[in-house]
């Protein structure tokens, strides 16, 4: 038999449990609560001034900007979370002053410092403040956070280099995507990207490294970067690379960089007995590179055994104009057959995108 008096004491031990977590979240919510009204009541007596400053003409912010950078360390803490967030927001002459505030502060030597710290919290937000000032001279030691031991410092570090648009850290970033504290490949592309053109030779050098995810991702960057000048490496990639992720993105790229250099590399992908993979994004580089040249070998995939070929070649010649278009329409009025189908859907599929935009302009008008 249960033992009612067992039942009834663990029921009163799970309803005090209740209470008092429920206690515990109000409290909690009230302290964060007080703590930002307190915050907001400390920084409202410089909050004018804040946004006089990012509203201030050149010559008018140097008082501004004096005023602000003397307000006492209480003050400033409180208001110093409105200032992050705004930077973050504005950009020009707003986004400038704001820089110049934090370095009258001297918030970009306390973050440096902070990157030593102990606590993971603290990293990171220093490696974030430091991203935000676009900091170079700190970008070597931002550098060495992404080997830390905490995996959000690490994405911190890797998100602040982007922002500090110094090519140095193109080789710690691609370090980063192996070993055993690693950055994800795709904040690693993300903050190559932001570095610019001058970091392309350093991104082209990762080209070269035995490391496949490390190959990747530098095409990766340098085609979303439009690194037309490395169209040639990138190309010597999609033939010769023995890994298929490295040759799939090689074609990719060769599409966004549009360079009469990817032609024939992009036809000889297409070519049956290529791994399917790179075939379909092979062909819709094609089209995004938009040589005419392309019309014939495209026209022929429109019968490949592999639909997904056939419909990627379809859509790649819509993609190359008059020509393509010319060959699709020859197609679908042939002989019946999976080419004349497949040229026959990317035909009707442009006549109903065309009507939806005609539809758009004629609201819009």
């Amino acid at each position: 038999m249960i033992n009612t008096a067992l039942v009834t004491w663990a029921l009163l031990c799970l309803l005090v449990f209740v209470l008092m977590l429920s206690l515990l979240t109000v409290a909690v919510r009230g302290a964060r609560m007080y703590r930002r009204r307190r915050r907001e009541r400390i920084a409202a007596p410089v909050r004018g001034l804040l946004l006089e400053l990012l509203c201030a003409a050149e010559d008018e912010q140097d008082e501004l900007l004096g005023r602000l950078a003397r307000i006492d360390k209480r003050t400033w803490a409180a208001l110093d979370p409105t200032v992050a967030a705004m930077l973050g927001k504005v950009s020009g002459r707003a986004r400038s002053a704001l820089v110049r505030l934090y370095e009258l502060r001297g918030a970009a030597d306390e973050a440096v410092a902070r990157l030593g710290s102990r606590s993971a919290a603290r990293r990171g937000r220093a490696a974030h403040v430091l991203g935000q000032l676009s900091h170079r001279p700190a970008a070597l030691a931002v550098c060495r956070l992404l080997d830390d031991r905490d995996r959000d410092v690490r994405l911190a570090a890797a998100r602040a280099l982007g922002r500090t648009g110094d090519p140095v850290a193109v080789p710690h970033l691609l370090r980063s995507l192996r070993g055993a504290r690693t950055v994800p490949p795709n904040v690693v592309t993300a903050a190559l990207t932001s570095l610019g053109r001058d970091a392309w030779p350093a991104v082209a050098a990762g080209l070269r490294d035995p490391e496949p995810l490390v190959r990747a991702v530098a095409i990766e960057a340098l085609g979303m970067t439009g690194a037309i000048s490395r169209a040639a490496e990138v190309a010597r990639a999609l033939r010769e690379d023995a890994d298929i992720e490295v040759r799939i993105r090689a074609a990719r790229a060769l599409g966004r960089l549009g360079m009469p250099d990817g032609l024939p590399p992009l036809l000889a992908a297409i070519r049956p007995g290529r791994p399917v993979a790179q075939r379909i994004v092979a062909a819709g580089a094609l089209g995004s590179l938009g040589a005419v040249a392309a019309t014939g070998p495209l026209t022929e995939l429109l019968g490949d055994r592999n639909p997904h070929v056939a419909g990627a070649a379809a859509r790649a010649l819509l993609r190359l104009g008059p020509a393509g278009e010319a060959a699709l329409r020859e197609a679908a009025d042939g002989r019946p057959g999976p080419a004349a189908a497949q040229a026959r859907a990317a035909l009707a599929e442009a006549a109903v995108g065309g009507a939806r935009h005609d539809v758009l302009v004629e609201v819009a008008l």
